[in-house]
């Protein structure tokens, strides 16, 4: 067993160095957040948007609408959620599964595309339609992550994973672009503070 190397300090590490608490005495520590990482990141490899391509201020003269849009309502019954007015949802799954690739936009890993049982597990819902439901069938929202395997899907699902650290950053940050004009007002509150902030700072 290794302990951290801060004077007085007995916790201990998987690695060397330091524990969870003393990563600041890291000479190699990072100061800058977690946002200011990822637009860094993506800044030196060429991916970042330029400055003014998201014109807050036109955003919400016109809310996009969707055809045939029904209502999802979430009820909760034995501890089992029930989602129901699923028929332009199924027909959304559906479709996205013919934009599929087979391949995960995270790690590269097989997704469950060609599972006629289980390919649904590897569609995620980038805004999650339980509490953004004004976009719960919006084209652009979702990713093809795996499920089985390393569990991309569950991992954003659960917060395991850091937006800004999963390899399809771009992809998050163009289809979040697309849906925000289409966002209820009274929701966007419940957008994750990474993606408003990356606008923010690119404004």
């Amino acid at each position: 067993m290794k302990f951290c190397n801060a004077p007085n300090c007995s916790n201990p590490v998987f690695g060397k160095g330091f524990c969870r608490n003393h990563q600041y005495k890291r000479e190699d520590f990072d100061k800058r957040s977690i946002v200011q990482r990822g637009i860094d990141k993506h800044k030196e490899q060429q991916k970042v948007k330029p400055k003014g391509w998201f014109d807050v201020d036109k955003v919400d003269i016109e809310r996009e609408k969707f055809p045939n849009m029904e209502t999802i309502h979430e009820e909760r019954e034995r501890g089992i959620v029930i989602v129901s007015g699923g028929g332009e949802l199924q027909r959304w799954f559906e479709d996205r599964r013919k934009e599929m690739t087979g391949k995960c936009d995270n790690c590269g890993g097989k997704s469950c595309r060609d599972d006629d049982k289980y390919w649904k597990f590897s569609i995620a819902h980038l805004m999650p339609k339980a509490y953004i439901k004004s976009v719960a069938t919006h084209p652009d929202n979702w990713l093809e992550l795996c499920h089985f395997g390393n569990g991309c899907h569950s991992m954003m699902d659960n917060k395991m994973l850091d937006l800004t650290e999963m390899s399809c950053w771009d992809k998050i940050i163009t289809r979040f672009v697309s849906m925000y004009p289409s966002i209820d007002k009274k929701e966007r509150r419940r957008i994750p503070n990474v993606l408003l902030q990356y606008i923010q700072a690119e404004i």
